[in-house]
């Protein structure tokens, strides 16, 4: 009599060799890669960060340095407006909620050289160009810097009074690191200037020909006015019914 045979077990689906799923090493390879992107993408996020911090500090510091400019003007002014050396401002922005962030505000008076000076120095600029001394002055160019001594003096004076030169540097830390924002400009004072004196050669009233009593216009007759420092000639004629020409320019 044969032996009875049995039937094969059959297993569940999840219970066979074989099946799919992930290793141990596949897992470290995952989280590996993971924490790669992770760190990648966090620095990135940092670096965002300290940017967007960074901007907006440089723009408040940028405001609080146009701000002292402003302060320092009036100080200047309250203290007896400008005066002919340097003036120094220092302190903090503790006021305006920012105690770390310091200035320094230089009011810069600008003193021009003598005429003397400026003679010295071309005479050695054209010694070392021409090879001989130029004490004689031979060109058009040489006879004009000659005439600008007659006047030199009343134009540095009146440049003196009327500009400065202001530079305020605002300091603060980035974490550990020293930090600046440097902010120029120059301060100008047109009523200084009128304080040149008049140097003659204006042209005025009675100056050409046929303006004086009982004369009468020529025909093409033409006057002019030799002009002083910062002032305009004034070239014209007489037209043929008497009045000014079309170049003339008088006071």
């Amino acid at each position: 009599m044969p032996a009875p045979t049995r039937a094969p077990i059959k297993r569940p689906p999840e219970q066979r060799y074989g099946a799919a799923g992930f290793t141990l090493l596949e897992v470290m390879v995952a989280v590996a890669i993971l924490s790669l992107s992770l760190t990648s993408l966090l620095t990135s996020q940092m670096a965002s960060m300290r940017a967007t911090r960074y901007a907006q500090t440089i723009t408040s510091v940028a405001f609080l340095a146009d701000y002292q400019l402003i302060e320092t003007e009036y100080t200047v002014r309250k203290e007896g407006g400008w005066v002919l050396e340097d003036k120094f401002y220092e302190g903090s922005f503790a006021d305006q909620g920012w105690p770390d962030v310091k200035y320094k505000c230089i009011v810069d008076f600008l003193k021009l050289p003598e005429f003397t000076e400026l003679r010295e120095a071309k005479d050695e600029t054209d010694r070392a160009n021409r090879g001989e001394s130029s004490m004689v002055y031979k060109s058009a160019g040489d006879k004009a810097f000659s005439s600008l001594g007659m006047v030199w003096t009343p134009v540095k004076q009146a440049i003196e009074r009327a500009i400065r030169k202001v530079k305020c540097t605002v300091s603060w830390k980035n974490g550990s690191v020293p930090e600046e924002f440097i902010v120029n400009t120059f301060w100008a004072d047109p009523e200084k200037l009128k304080q040149l004196p008049g140097l003659g050669g204006e042209a005025k009233e009675g100056d050409m020909p046929g303006d004086q009593p009982g004369a009468a216009g020529g025909g093409g007759t033409s006057g002019s006015s030799t002009a002083g420092p910062g002032q305009t000639a004034a070239t014209g004629g007489r037209g043929p019914a008497g009045g000014p020409g079309l170049g003339g320019m008088r006071k």
